[in-house]
């Protein structure tokens, strides 16, 4: 972990705000004039915070040559530093805003913050850059969008973090180039991550980060996969899911370096161009007519990352990429042809029905799937799958049951564990439908 240093935000408006982010607060500067403050001082949180995420945002702007309406129709991302105890980070589309928190480490004794962390800031303001290009995604219940999400926080919290020169500088001094070695920008979030397994009494993450970008993961239907499982397996939670994207995606960063290297960059030039090449990578495959609008499962989402390379960067690592999902039995080989046409979107909707919905039986529930409809016994077999997953978030306890005077936007859309619920139940005419929460940690 490195210690606090200083940074610069371009454009920043006296009211501590960008065009595009805001900070929720008062923020006033020190006798200098510069809103930079030793780690003591409560305001360091909210300088980090905000920072971390105006920097993201305007990174990823100028890379990707667009500029990011936000989801909430809002001009601005809020990012509020400090919402309370846990210890924990999370994108609330409703509010417009980013949710940091702060608990204390139960080993150390010392304050943890979640919004002084540039790789958590950032991973959050990728959960708000992605649900700005591809809402549908938070309105899915199917595995794969939700797990997409959080690698996506993690992949350009990694792209950005080998654009810092202080990090770079260690990673580089770590492996050398070889991102096949462990080093700080592989391990994400480790105060926090540290402050998790404290809490847990055990190694709940797998290691002294709160997830690790080196892994050997490989494709498993989701629909088999326990809800909870060891840091060493996947399991259907997103945030486990969320590391077979994350590692290969990081497989293909190393590639990228490795050829860096070749044509002689110094190991400090090979990782930072690779960082930006990444970050570059998922703006193309964000695209209009490249990534699906709505929900997929990882394979469509291979294809989709093969074809924007293809088409929108002349198949330079279209090669790299196509090897490490077969290996990673995300798109094997042997199917890669097979593809369908995923533009567009159609609606599915069910009525739960059955004993293993409990008392949310009988509530109606829908999404969009990437695709136009494909006839009478694909449409059975979308709602067959929509059923499945709700009775799995049911059993998982990941939706809110409420009560008919109840309106959910006045409720807290978290669980006890400090995990989002994904979804929740509005009543409306004494008739119950459960929707996404529009939340995501």
């Amino acid at each position: 972990m490195l210690g606090p240093g200083t940074t610069s935000v371009a454009r920043l408006n006296p009211n501590v705000s960008t065009d595009k982010v805001s900070l929720g607060g008062k923020l006033e500067p020190n006798q200098e004039g510069h809103f930079v403050y030793p780690e003591s001082d409560d305001r360091f949180t909210s300088a980090a915070a905000f920072s971390s995420v105006a920097n993201a945002v305007a990174a990823t702007e100028a890379s990707w040559g667009e500029s990011i309406q936000w989801a909430s129709r809002r001009d601005k991302l809020v990012v509020v530093p400090d919402s309370g105890k846990d210890l924990n980070a999370f994108y609330a589309r409703a509010q417009g805003g980013l949710f940091f928190f702060h608990d204390i480490d139960r080993l150390t004794g010392e304050t943890v913050h979640s919004g002084r962390s540039g790789e958590v800031a950032t991973h959050e303001a990728f959960h708000a850059i992605l649900d700005a290009k591809r809402p549908e995604y938070l309105s899915s219940w199917d595995t794969d969008p939700g797990a997409f999400h959080e690698a996506m926080g993690d992949i350009g919290a990694l792209a950005l973090s080998l654009q810092n020169e202080r990090v770079l500088e260690l990673v580089a001094q770590q492996t050398g180039g070889d991102l096949r070695k462990q080093n700080s920008a592989a391990a994400l979030g480790e105060e926090l991550g540290l402050a998790l397994n404290h809490r847990a009494g055990h190694n709940a993450t797998g290691g002294p980060w709160t997830r690790n970008a080196i892994n050997n993961f490989t494709w498993v239907d989701p629909d088999t996969l326990p809800g909870q499982a060891p840091p060493d397996q996947l399991s259907s939670e997103v945030h486990s899911l969320s590391r077979l994207w994350t590692g290969a995606m990081y497989e293909i960063l190393t590639g990228i370096v490795q050829v860096n290297l070749a044509q002689g960059q110094d190991a400090k030039t090979a990782l930072r161009g690779g960082g930006e090449e990444l970050l570059k990578m998922q703006g193309r495959l964000l695209q209009e007519g490249m990534a699906p609008q709505a929900s997929f499962r990882f394979q469509e989402m291979a294809r989709a990352l093969i074809r924007s390379e293809d088409e929108l960067n002349g198949g330079q690592y279209s090669a790299l990429i196509a090897e490490v999902m077969d290996r990673r039995r995300i798109l094997p080989q042997g199917v890669r042809l097979l593809a369908q046409d995923l533009s567009g979107a159609h609606p599915v909707k069910v009525t739960l029905e059955g004993a293993q919905f409990g008392p949310f039986e009988g509530m109606e529930v829908s999404h969009k799937v990437s695709g136009e409809a494909r006839g009478l016994l694909e449409d059975e077999g979308e709602k067959v799958q929509l059923s499945k997953n709700l009775a799995r978030l049911i059993a998982n306890g990941d939706i809110l049951m409420t009560l008919p005077h109840q309106d959910p936007s006045s409720l807290r859309l978290v669980k006890d564990d400090g995990e989002p619920y994904r979804g929740v139940v509005r009543w409306k005419e004494g008739k119950a439908m459960i929707e996404p929460t529009y939340v995501i940690g």
